[in-house]
């Protein structure tokens, strides 16, 4: 994976929606669970927008979910910030059959 350089959130949510697949694990959450939104689908690239500790505020995800960026649940779990990428970047090689 590519881990961008810092910027702003504005600039991260524009770097973000290029993708074909872009996701942002919120805590709030409770519709879009990180196994469905990946069910079925084929992206050749994905952007995950990883919060930091203490979780993103309303006004990000907002912002992220107007420019096309769906906001998921990780479960009742709330991971650490430098654990979530791992494990989210995990399921999806997991779920695009990248690690076989």
């Amino acid at each position: 994976p590519t881990v961008c350089p810092c910027m702003s959130f504005k600039d991260a949510v524009n770097e973000a929606k290029q993708a074909e697949l872009a996701i942002i694990p919120y805590e709030e959450e409770r519709e879009n669970s990180l196994k469905e939104v990946l069910a079925g689908k084929k992206a050749q690239t994905v952007s995950i927008m990883i919060g930091p500790e203490g979780g993103f505020d309303t006004e990000e995800v907002e912002l992220a979910l107007a420019n096309g960026i769906t906001p998921v649940t990780l479960g009742k779990r709330i991971l650490r910030t430098e654990t979530a990428g791992l494990a989210v970047s995990s399921v999806v090689l997991y779920e695009f059959d990248e690690m076989q």
